[in-house]
């Protein structure tokens, strides 16, 4: 009777069995799909609200609303690199002898054959196996000789190399996991808005689930509540400062005893993880729930939602240029940008699509942009029967242009039409006491250079605008990237070395007899034995014509 493996043993085959590659990759696979499916960065509400309360529950005891960062899928992570090591190690020591084999005695050997052939030479066998030596140099690889007992052996070796290939890949996607992990870890995505001539320190997250903290035990009075509450405060805070994110906005949700849901919530003039300014807010939402006091509550909840990132340097807009087509369509865009040190400019960039600013690792890309305001437009002014009041004027921000008649036309805010999407500004007339708000497209909005708009008793063309636009900018930070990349150069040599190169040995045994030589030839290749079926039939008939010389 076998002795039966010991629990060390069987853990050991359990890594590396391929049973366990196959559960762990259909596992991966799924959670990609619900990660896809599934909605990241919601809040437990909303999850409530678009699932249920069922369902709502498992979304987050499982952490499936951020779930590329829950420790279940590090374990998956893990269990992949464990996996692909123990592989590789287990197999790693039998591929290196293979690899290393240079041995040529044959005899008493289990090798595998897939090629033999034999022939009998006439002739002594020293120059036999000369003859062998040097053409087996010439065509089948590095070559290794030995005597025993009166019989020459002889090993030709080549690509030995090769049997490393798969072992390269399994490294290779060790270093993609390594590096997926790394970037989950280390790394951010976000976005940051910086208007033409300001300055921006932040950038706000993307994908990134709202921290809460919760008590459930039972409430009975404001006391026991705002007991509670200081407590969340504090763990609410130190989450916040753990992930170095600040909150843009801040929910609280009270669970009363007929199960309802009382949920306040505020948001921030300026982000923060700070627990005084966390305690503060919540204490206005306390003052917002209709609870008596002595009702019990099932719970609190506090939730941190919308979150922010400081830099360490801030990022300026010095200019925006928006290029268009004729028919007003936009061709091109790019901004001009500072990375801004204690208040000095460190260094300046122009940024396009694909071509981003690069600073402490992060990526800044230039994926948007917009219009906020104007600072001033030139227009022509005419009454209602068409004759100039004013041509070709400058129009400044929110200050009064007077005009022939005694009349003026203010330039009070720029807004956007919910149907066209195009801006417009809107302008304010004076007339003898009388007021009248009015709006005005510029020209080429519509594609056309003769458009007017009525603004109380004028028409007003804007012949052009100096618009005031804001840049967007995909931000991101992955450190895992270069080891991804890593990864990538040696999968395709792993897979390049796998596929289309092969570990070929040929042996040749000679022996004499009676005054004859015998030669017998194997060979192998550790892939595409098709091909090297055929390389050895030509290597065989160059044996023969050699020796028929």
């Amino acid at each position: 009777m076998a002795d039966k493996k010991s629990l060390v043993d069987r853990i050991y085959d359990f890594l590396c069995s391929i049973k366990l590659s196959i559960f762990v990759l259909v596992a991966l696979a799924v959670t990609s799909i619900i990660g896809t499916v599934l909605q990241q960065g919601a809040s437990n509400a909303e999850y409530v609200r678009d699932y249920g309360e069922a369902m709502g529950a498992i979304i987050r005891i499982l952490n499936l609303g951020d779930m590329y960062h829950s420790s279940w899928f590090m374990i998956l992570l893990a269990l992949l690199l464990i996996n692909i090591t123990f592989c590789s190690i287990k197999r790693l020591p039998s591929a290196l002898k293979l690899m290393k084999d240079k041995d040529p005695v044959i005899d008493g050997r289990t090798v595998a054959a897939h090629e033999k052939w034999e022939t009998t030479l006439k002739g002594k066998a020293e120059d036999v196996a000369s003859k062998v030596e040097e053409l087996m140099k010439k065509r089948a690889g590095k070559v290794y000789t030995a005597e025993s007992e009166g019989v020459r052996y002889i090993l030709a070796t080549k690509g030995g190399i090769s049997r490393m290939g798969v072992y390269v890949t399994h490294f290779s996607l060790f270093l993609f996991a390594i590096g997926a992990v790394v970037g989950i870890l280390f790394g951010f995505k976000a976005f940051m808005g910086v208007v033409e001539g300001t300055t921006e320190t932040q950038v706000r997250m993307r994908s990134v689930a709202p921290i809460e903290v919760v008590d459930s035990s039972t409430i009975t009075s404001r006391e026991a509540l705002t007991a509670s509450l200081e407590g969340l405060t504090q763990q609410l805070s130190s989450k916040c400062i753990d992930k170095d994110v600040i909150a843009g906005e801040l929910y609280l949700n009270v669970l009363t005893d007929d199960d309802r849901h009382l949920t306040k919530s505020a948001s921030f003039n300026q982000p923060t993880n700070s627990s005084e300014a966390f305690s503060s807010r919540i204490s206005s939402l306390v003052s917002q729930i209709s609870w008596d006091g002595v009702t019990p509550l099932k719970g609190v909840a506090l939730t941190a939602d919308n979150f922010f990132k400081q830099l360490g340097f801030g990022v300026r807009c010095d200019d925006f240029v928006l290029e268009k087509y004729p028919d007003g369509r936009p061709a091109d865009y790019v901004s001009n940008l500072s990375v801004i040190r204690n208040g000095v400019v460190d260094y300046a960039q122009r940024i396009e699509v694909n071509h981003p600013l690069i600073e402490e690792g992060i990526y800044f890309y230039q994926s948007s942009y917009g219009q906020v305001g104007a600072n001033s437009a030139v227009i022509t002014v005419a009454d209602s029967s068409r004759n100039y009041i004013a041509r070709g004027e400058r129009l400044d921000f929110g200050k009064p242009l007077t005009l022939s008649d005694g009349g003026t036309l203010t330039f009070r805010n720029v807004q956007r039409d919910d149907r066209s999407g195009a801006y417009y500004l809107q302008m304010l007339s004076s007339v003898g006491g009388q007021n009248s708000m009015g709006r005005a497209f510029e020209a080429n909005e519509f594609g056309g250079r003769y458009q007017w708009w009525q603004v109380g008793p004028y028409l007003v063309r804007v012949d052009s605008a100096d618009w005031v636009f804001y840049t967007g900018l995909q931000v991101a930070k992955d450190p895992g990237v270069p080891i991804v990349w890593a990864g990538c150069i040696l999968i395709t040599i792993g897979l390049l070395a796998s596929f289309f190169l092969s570990h070929r040995r040929v042996w040749a045994r000679i022996s004499e007899s009676g005054g004859k030589v015998t030669v017998a030839f194997k060979g192998n290749a550790s892939r595409n034995r098709i091909s090297f079926s055929k390389w050895f039939e030509e290597f065989v008939e160059a044996v023969r014509e050699d020796f028929e010389k």
